[in-house]
This record gives C-alpha cells, sequence and structure tokens, in this order.
C-alpha cells in the first residue's frame, strides 16, 4: 500500500459540523441558566485555597464538610472535594440550613476551620488563605488528589520538588532530566529532544502547557525541555488511560501547570554554569490580585563543553517561559506564553543541521460567580511549531504545524453524579516542503494545507459505594475529510479496605488522532519529523488502552505502586525503507503491540527520599512487507522498532544534612533494536545517468530491518548544593556535580555516512552559581 504525501482537499462530513458545534452551544446555554428543582433547595459552597505566603492558588487542597460537632467525634464528612489547579473546588447539593464545619487542609500548612450556614438555592464562595507551618503537621487525607480522582492507575504526578531531586549541570532541576528516570520513558540516548512512552511515539503524545498545546518543548540536549522545576506548579503524567477530557493523542498525555507568579512580594535570580545562563523575575501587578512571572534561559555548552568533555558538543538552545495571572472575587484567569528554539548537530562531525521551535500564546478563564449555576471555562490560543534539516548553507527538508483553537469545558450534576463535558474547535495549518535535491528521491508535492477539528466530550464521576468510584466518558473528533469519532472511556478505582492506603484501579479506552508524524527511526542521528493529515478516505490512526494498577501506602512515608499496561496501536504511518539512510514520505500502515508492567517503591522523610522503579516492555510492530518495502521473504513483517527498550531501572534519592543537600540518580537500560549494514555498493538513475561516465550514488545495504540490538546503557549521576544567606533578602546557591560518573561509553548511534561509532556524554563535571533576591 503507497501513501505519498499528496493531500486531496475532499469535504466530507463537511455539513456535520456546524449541527455539532450549535448543539453544543445549546448545551452550554441551557446549563449555565436551567436549574432543577432539587437544587433549587440545596445550596453550593464554592472554595478557593489560596497560600498566605504568596497569595497564589494551592492545587491539592482538601476541602471537607462536616455535620456540626463531626469532626471532634471523628465522623465521615458528608461532603468533600480537592482543588484544582486554580486552588478551586465545589461542593453541591448541600442542605440548606447549617451550621456546618468546613475544614481546609494542605500539607506543610495549618489547618482551616470555619462555620458555615447556607440559604434554600444559595451559592456560596469562600476564599481561604492557608498559612504555612514550620515543624510537624497532621494533614487530613481524602481519597481524591488534586483534580484526578480516580486512583493512580496511568497516572504520574509531578511536583517541582520532584524534578529538584534529579542532578541536573544547572541551577535547578528540568522536568525532562525527571521524565528519563521514570519506567516505561524511553530516549534515544542523550540528544534529540524525543520521548517514546510506553510503546507510543513521540507525534502520538500530546504535550500540555497551562491546557495550551505544545509539540515539542524538550531540548535537542535530552536533559532539558521549557519546563525548569522553578517554573513548573504541578505535572499530570498519563502513560495512558487518560480520561474523556484529553483528545488527539493515541499514547500518553503531559500536562504541565506553570506557576503563577508571587502575588505578595518581589522576586528575581540569575544563574550560571558551563551548561546554560538564565534570568528569571516574578511578583504583583496589584498585590492579591494581579502578578506576572518570567524566565528565560540560553545554553552555554557549545563554548564550554569542549574544555569539560574535550570533545566538541555543537548544539545550541534556548526557552522563555511568562505567565500573568489575574484574580478577581469570582474569576481567575491567566495569560501564558511559552517560546523555545534548537539548533545543531544530533551527530557531531555528519554536518547536517537540525533545528526546531515552538512558540505558545494563550489564556483561560475560570467563571465561579454565583451567577452561574456551574463553574465555567473558556482557553483560547496559538500554538507554532517547525523543524528542518538540512546544511548549513541550505534546508533541505522543512516540516511545520500551525494551530488556532477554543475550548470550553463545563460542569453539571445529575442528583449526586458530577457531570464534566465540554467542546472545543482547533484550526490547523500543515506546511511540508523538501528541497529540489531531495526531491529527487521521492513521489512529493509542496503541503500546505488548513483543517478545521472539532471535538466533543463527556465526563462522570459515579461512586455507587463509599469505596468505589467509576468515571464513564466519551469523546468524539471529527474534521472536513474524516468520519465522526466515538471514543469511549473508563477509569474505576476500589479502596478495599475502605481507606487510600489501598487501592486497586483500572482505566482503558479507544483514543484516536487526525495527524500523524513520519520520521526515520532506524538512524537515530536525525530527529526530522514530517508532520501531516490523516488523508481523506485513509484509516485514522487509533489504539485501545488497559491498564490494571495497585497501590498500597504504609505508614505516613511509604508507597509501593505496580502496574500492568496494554496498547493495540491501528494504522500508524510509518516511513517505507529504502536502501539510502533516509527520510522517505512515502508511508505504509502498521500495526503495533504494547505490554508490559512496572513496578515503583518510594520513601520519603523530611531529610531522606528515596525511589526506585522497574519496568519491562514488549513493543511490536507488524506490516505487509511489501508495503514497507523491506527486503524479506514473509508477507507480514513482524519486528520490533527503534524504542523496543525491554527492561529499564531507575533510582533517585536526596538527602538534606548540616545545611547541604545531596542527590543522586542511577539508570539502566537494555540496548534497543537497530538495522545492521550488511555491505555498500552503487546506483545509477538510467537514463538520467551514464554507466560509462557517471559514478553513481553509494547506497547501504541493510541486513534484517532491527535485527540486532545495541549494548546496555547506565549512567549515574550525583549532585551536592548549599545555598547561603548573603545578606537580608538574597541568597547564593551553589551547586556542584558530576553527569556520568563512572566515565561509562554509552553508545548513542553508529553513523553509516562516516562508519564511526558516537557515543553519549562523557563524565561531565560541573558547577553552578544561583543569586536570589526578594
Amino acid at each position: 500500500m503507497k501513501h505519498p504525501l499528496k493531500i486531496k482537499y475532499r469535504p466530507l462530513f463537511a455539513d456535520r459540523l456546524p449541527t455539532v458545534i450549535c448543539t453544543a452551544l445549546m448545551v452550554l446555554f441551557l446549563s449555565a441558566h436551567i436549574t432543577d428543582a432539587y437544587a433549587l433547595q440545596n445550596g453550593v459552597i464554592r472554595v478557593v485555597t489560596l497560600s498566605e505566603s504568596d497569595g497564589n492558588p494551592l492545587a491539592g487542597a482538601n476541602v471537607l464538610l462536616y455535620e456540626p460537632g463531626g469532626r471532634e467525634q471523628n465522623a465521615e464528612p458528608v461532603h468533600f472535594c480537592v482543588t484544582d489547579r486554580y486552588g478551586f473546588c465545589e461542593i453541591r447539593n448541600v442542605p440548606s440550613g447549617g451550621p456546618f464545619e468546613l475544614v481546609v487542609s494542605f500539607i506543610g500548612h495549618r489547618t482551616y476551620a470555619d462555620e458555615v450556614t447556607l440559604e434554600p438555592g444559595e451559592r456560596l464562595v469562600k476564599r481561604v488563605e492557608l498559612q504555612t507551618e514550620v515543624g510537624e503537621f497532621e494533614e487530613l487525607v481524602v481519597q481524591e488528589q488534586r483534580q484526578i480522582t480516580t486512583g493512580e492507575v496511568g497516572v504520574r504526578r509531578i511536583t517541582s520538588t520532584d524534578i529538584s531531586r534529579v542532578p541536573s549541570p544547572v541551577a535547578g532541576g528540568d522536568l525532562a532530566s525527571y521524565l528519563q528516570t521514570m519506567p516505561g520513558i524511553v530516549s534515544t540516548g542523550d540528544r534529540g529532544g524525543e520521548l517514546f512512552i510506553r510503546g507510543g511515539t513521540p507525534d502520538q503524545n500530546l504535550v500540555l502547557v497551562d491546557k495550551l498545546p505544545i509539540i515539542k518543548p524538550f531540548h535537542i540536549s535530552n536533559l532539558f525541555s521549557a519546563f525548569s522545576d522553578d517554573v513548573v506548579q504541578n505535572v499530570d503524567l498519563f502513560a495512558g488511560g487518560f480520561d474523556a477530557t484529553y483528545n488527539g493523542a493515541t499514547s500518553a498525555v503531559i500536562d504541565v501547570a506553570l506557576r503563577p507568579g508571587s502575588m505578595r512580594d518581589f522576586r528575581a535570580s540569575g544563574s550560571a554554569s558551563p551548561y546554560m545562563v538564565s534570568l528569571h523575575a516574578e511578583g504583583p501587578l496589584e498585590r492579591d490580585r494581579q502578578s506576572f512571572l518570567i524566565k528565560g534561559r540560553t545554553s552555554a555548552i557549545e563554548r564550554f563543553g569542549p574544555s569539560l568533555t574535550g570533545q566538541e558538543i555543537p548544539i545550541r538552545f534556548s526557552d522563555l517561559v511568562a505567565r500573568y495571572t489575574v484574580q478577581g472575587n469570582d474569576i481567575t484567569c491567566n495569560v501564558s506564553g511559552v517560546f523555545t528554539r534548537d539548533e545543531g548537530e544530533i551527530v557531531p562531525g555528519r554536518e547536517t543541521v537540525h533545528s526546531w521551535s515552538n512558540t505558545v500564546i494563550g489564556g483561560r478563564c475560570l467563571g465561579y460567580s454565583d451567577f452561574f449555576n456551574h463553574p465555567l471555562e473558556i482557553s483560547a490560543g496559538y500554538t507554532s511549531y517547525q523543524n528542518s534539516e538540512g546544511t548549513q548553507e541550505q534546508t533541505e527538508r522543512f516540516s511545520a504545524i500551525r494551530q488556532i483553537y477554543i475550548n470550553t469545558d463545563l460542569q453539571h450534576q445529575i442528583g449526586n453524579i458530577p457531570v464534566d463535558f465540554g467542546f472545543g474547535v482547533n484550526i490547523r495549518t500543515y506546511d511540508v516542503e523538501l528541497s529540489e535535491r531531495v526531491r529527487q528521491f521521492v513521489s512529493f508535492e509542496p503541503l500546505n494545507r488548513t483543517i478545521p477539528i472539532a471535538h466533543v466530550y463527556v465526563n462522570l464521576e459515579w461512586a455507587p459505594l463509599r469505596t468505589l468510584t467509576v468515571q464513564p466518558g466519551f469523546v468524539s473528533q471529527f474534521t472536513l475529510d474524516t468520519p465522526i469519532t466515538f471514543e469511549p472511556r473508563l477509569r474505576i478505582s476500589w479502596q478495599p479496605d475502605g481507606t487510600d492506603r489501598t487501592q486497586i484501579s483500572l482505566a482503558g479506552g479507544k483514543y484516536t488522532q487526525t495527524h500523524s508524524g513520519i520520521s526515520d527511526e532506524r538512524d537515530a542521528g536525525t530527529v526530522f519529523t514530517v508532520l501531516k493529515p490523516i488523508e481523506a478516505g485513509e484509516p485514522l490512526p487509533e489504539a485501545w488502552h488497559g491498564i490494571i494498577a495497585w497501590q498500597q501506602r504504609v505508614g505516613g512515608g511509604f508507597t509501593a505502586n505496580t502496574e500492568a499496561f496494554v496498547k493495540i496501536h491501528r494504522n500508524t504511518p510509518v516511513s517505507k525503507w529504502t536502501p539510502e539512510a533516509r527520510l522517505n514520505i512515502e508511508t505504509a500502515l502498521a500495526d503495533g503491540l504494547t505490554f508490559g508492567f512496572d513496578v515503583r517503591l518510594r520513601y520519603e522523610t523530611p531529610r531522606f527520599f528515596t525511589s526506585v522503579g522497574y519496568g519491562w516492555t514488549k513493543v511490536n510492530y507488524e506490516a505487509v512487507s511489501g508495503d514497507l518495502g523491506a527486503w524479506i521473504e514473509e508477507a507480514v513483517f513482524s519486528y520490533s522498532p527503534a524504542h523496543d527498550q525491554r527492561h529499564k531501572i531507575n533510582a533517585i534519592s536526596s538527602y538534606r544534612f548540616a545545611g547541604f543537600t545531596a542527590s543522586a540518580s542511577w539508570e539502566f537500560g537494555t540496548g534497543v533494536p537497530y538495522t545492521q549494514i550488511f555491505g555498500f555498493d552503487y546506483s545509477l538513475r538510467v537514463p538520467v545517468e551514464e554507466p560509462q561516465t557517471d559514478p553513481g550514488t553509494a547506497r547501504i545495504l541493510f541486513s534484517r530491518p532491527y535485527g540486532e540490538r545495541l549494548p546496555t546503557y547506565h549512567r549515574l549521576d550525583l549532585a551536592l548544593k548549599r545555598s547561603f544567606q548573603i545578606a537580608p533578602s538574597s541568597q547564593l546557591e551553589i551547586s556542584a556535580g558530576v553527569i556520568n560518573v563512572y566515565n561509562r561509553n554509552n553508545i548513542f548511534n553508529f553513523d553509516v555516512s562516516t562508519l564511526q561509532r558516537v557515543d553519549q556524554t562523557p563524565l561531565l563535571p560541573y558547577m553552578s552559581l544561583k543569586l536570589s533576591f526578594r
């Protein structure tokens, strides 16, 4: 089956788009203005929880409502909720009268308690500030954490503290370094900025920053992304089985929430290391109402790397992250922006330059005024991503995607069942260009195409028992070229002992996307990807996920978690194979099967932290050999792609003593598949080339595709840091460490164009300084 990159406009299903959008608008109008008779007799309590230290929202605070005297008698709360990234949560169907006792708690803060009384149908908004508590504290624990209510299945909750524990050759930690310490996440080495999550490819992942999509926020050095620990509030990583509020991805979701700037005081910092320099500032524009945060970073390793490692490191990258936040009495809004730029040689000496950039700007507002029967959230923005490959003199390949989008998210309640639903429109423009030299070898027409994509979703949360939560939902997506999808989702959580100490959970569903990314996985030295829409008449890439998880908490600091998972991918476009080591724009369709399990152990005290994880994963693709262009005998070729890493072990530890913080990270991974070289020859394009005078084009003859595996990989990183108070309002942090302590020669790839082995980062000592003011 041949799928050249040639797109024809076919306005199939165009009549459905206006109908669905109008229907969604009617639902929005009715949900905001219709109140059932039951709700008229009961009240609503809306709580916004803030930190007293900086005036910012506290995500994950526990909000509980007791009958009078119930808390002192250790009775169960009659209602509870957990605050989201806005610090907001809502308790509905509260009987009128009272008084009730409202209790709000958050780890590291003093517990808040107050009495509330409701009139029939009243919608009460409470703004609660929690004071920081130094020393021992007792936290009220409920079954929810943040906005995720159905257990740990498929979810990794990451805080800025988690990120800072991983050694990094700059002041502070980075999300990219942390993600690579997790079982099931594979990178092709220490450069390229690509992450494969439980068998999925980078184009099958959805990355969000403040609910705004960003295509590739990971830098050309895999140690870094656009998200350092001091701009991140929290991150939710869904390795699979994500609910119906997410769409457009068939593998995983990385949902990043930026930290609002301080509402109470101004803060600034600057840092420098051989790898990177950065500047950061934040503070109030109007105390307790408006704030800003901005941070910019640029790499320095190209200049200082040779003197530290004895090798050229020809890479350059930079990023800028900014956020404006406004908090009103009944509305919270933010405007966020992210810009990244990467350029350099993935394989030094090949003289092939890769570059990519992201531009993201957009805003969100959450309205919870008593005028609305239910909270209303609206987000809109613009995203641009482009990547290219070529020489210093000429760009040979170019691909870009631009998106304009608007989404509306609403909440409703049917009886005691909360319902989240919403809709959105995403207008995408794709551009692909190849140079004249490259077009000699492929069937290609330049692509410039704009496609509107709409979606609707519904997500319910039903608790038939106090210990059982069921979260069914569905998503539908549709474009002008493709049929409407129906993607059912389900998440279930059960606490068999009646507490959240033991939890068994399930997740699964169908996932579809309307675009694909084409790259040549045979060559780790290239990360160029063609992003294109699925053609009219072609099947959409889809996947079915299934996950079962068990979690056990012991005491106050130990947690054990194990998961087994399976992903079945269908209609995945893969680049056709050619004797030349280059990207082929023509594609074949492959089906994939990924299954495995991982185990994670975590122990934490006020001074000591350690986490150990092990993952086993098997990834297998199947495709018709003739479609792939494979030079093998089987009619259907089954193979393990280049991101099939079977075993992975990770360990992270940190310890605070005498004002110092020591941290260590060790990673072990078995080798990934690669295609062995069989030999070389020359080819002639007759009659364009004359056999008697033209030498022909050198080409590489490969053995069985992905028939061999690279050696195992392992690396130890260490770091030590301490802060010094040099003035009442300024602080100096000094960090020192080593990447690849025992100088392991971990192979990155074997460059077939130069016949040389290319290794990952050798032993790299570093020291960083960070000066902070407030």
